[in-house]
């Protein structure tokens, strides 16, 4: 019964609710997320990650997606102790804010909506937030793997969904000097740097994976300690 009066209930108030939850909660953690930008680089070291942005359908549309991302995050400062959140620099993914439909993975099923493709954004924050050492407060993987091992621009277990309202990527700065984030989306090609005063030191990521009848399961290793363990749908 529960379950048909929630099918029942219009998409914008759940996700009205989910704001609401999610603005109580953030009150009672009382993190300062991160929001000052600078065009001067704040220091002379950097951590750079690079990936391929692979042609396939809403490519273009993709592009423009992440390019928007861009935009918004590029340069950003992230000061000790403060909070890095997608949602909260990138807005909600609609058209009236410039976003185009792209491939979407909701609830294991491939759709296509406003701000499709954003995920390999969010992804490589994350794989970058795992080298560096930035403190992961909230990450959500994927449900299902769509790629075969040659298709993928991140290893399996490295990925993080976005869906405005219900799940952000959020990132802390745990050490004693700001950290700033530099971003470009050329064609073909997403590019990430984090630039720091003291030098950051880039830990090995390694993964480990466990076949089962309906899927994957995913561990994290980062020196010896695991660090997530995820499990995916095969398709």
């Amino acid at each position: 019964m529960k379950q048909q009066i929630k099918k029942w209930i219009p998409h914008h108030w759940k996700l009205q609710l989910k704001l609401l939850q999610r603005y109580v909660r953030e009150r009672k953690t009382k993190y300062v997320y991160s929001k000052d930008h600078s065009s001067e680089n704040i220091g002379e070291y950097k951590i750079e990650l690079r990936q391929i942005i692979k042609k396939g359908e809403f490519y273009e549309n993709k592009l423009h997606n992440l390019k928007i991302v861009g935009e918004k995050i590029n340069h950003l400062i992230i000061h000790p102790n403060e909070v890095f959140s997608f949602w909260k620099l990138t807005g909600k993914p609609s058209k009236s804010n410039g976003f185009k439909e792209g491939r979407n993975l909701i609830q294991n099923h491939i759709s296509s909506d406003f701000g499709g493709g954003i995920c390999q954004f969010s992804s490589i924050l994350y794989f970058l937030a795992l080298q560096s050492g930035l403190k992961i407060i909230e990450r959500y993987p994927h449900s299902i793997d769509i790629y075969r091992e040659h298709e993928r621009f991140t290893p399996l277990g490295s990925d993080c969904t976005v869906v405005y309202g219900y799940k952000d990527l959020q990132l802390q700065n745990p050490f004693s000097f700001p950290v700033q984030l530099q971003c470009s989306v050329g064609d073909g090609e997403l590019l990430v740097s984090l630039f720091s005063q003291e030098k950051i030191i880039i830990h090995p990521i390694d993964f480990t994976y466990s076949e089962t009848e309906k899927g994957v399961w995913a561990e994290t290793h980062r020196n010896g300690e695991i660090l997530a363990k995820n499990f995916y749908i095969r398709l």
